[in-house]
């Protein structure tokens, strides 16, 4: 997932689900090296206090800033003032993009409503709705015994089993739970990994989704600029 959330029909794949955890808060600055960013944390040895979850990598943003917004007359008013937006917690984001194969595991099958038809089960998770995303993020708190960041009364499901509406839909971005990420996050994350060279977009992909993970960045994202993130 990217940017600004879209409703209905838009694709998603990675991101799917950054876990938001009020963890321990940090003071290095974000300098980037060969080795990465000193601000990703991507292995459980390195970063033991902060509870890693596997597949996930630990930003730690705690008292940095991102930028948002822009002060150009010709932009949406939805994309104005420019600010400065400043985290006071850590977060944890997929390190790769949401394989079919885990969508199915949880969302699939005969008790499920939607199955994904994709021809490697490694490949990125596509053509789902905000709220299957949000569906899939629901079920994998569950199923780790969290909290659920989203609430809502009821759904509405199209003929083919993508969830088209959530009525009183509500985000809690306050709960410990799996979760898309906030655009501040993933402007903040992409920033600290921009590799656009060790991704698959439009200069070597042919134009097609690619297997997860082929590709892998300094600080250990996978396909964080390309595939079907990009």
């Amino acid at each position: 997932m990217k940017f600004v959330y879209k409703t209905e029909s838009m694709i998603w794949g990675a991101m799917v689900a950054a876990l938001a955890l009020m963890v321990s808060c940090s003071d290095d600055s974000p300098t980037q090296t060969n080795m990465g960013s000193s601000l990703v944390c991507s292995s459980k040895d390195d970063c033991s206090d902060a509870k890693l979850k596997d597949g996930f990598a630990l930003i730690k943003s705690s008292g940095n800033y991102v930028e948002l917004g822009t002060n150009s007359k010709s932009a949406k008013a939805n994309e104005r003032p420019e600010m400065d937006v400043k985290f006071t917690y850590d977060f944890q984001l997929g390190r790769h993009e949401v394989t079919c194969s885990e969508f199915n595991a949880l969302m699939g099958g005969k008790k499920g409503k939607l199955t994904l038809d994709c021809a490697k089960d490694s490949l990125p998770a596509v053509n789902v709705t905000f709220y299957d995303a949000v569906l899939f993020a629901n079920a994998k708190s569950k199923k780790a015994k969290l909290d659920t960041a989203y609430t809502y009364s009821s759904a509405e499901f199209d003929k083919k089993g993508h969830c088209i509406l959530m009525n009183d839909f509500a985000f809690k971005p306050e709960v410990e739970a799996f979760r898309l990420p906030t655009e501040a996050e993933w402007i903040f994350a992409a920033n600290l990994s921009f590799y656009p060279e060790k991704s698959w977009n439009a200069d070597n992909s042919d134009f097609k989704a690619h297997e997860v993970c082929t590709k892998k960045d300094e600080n250990d994202f996978c396909d964080l600029l390309g595939n079907v993130s990009a």
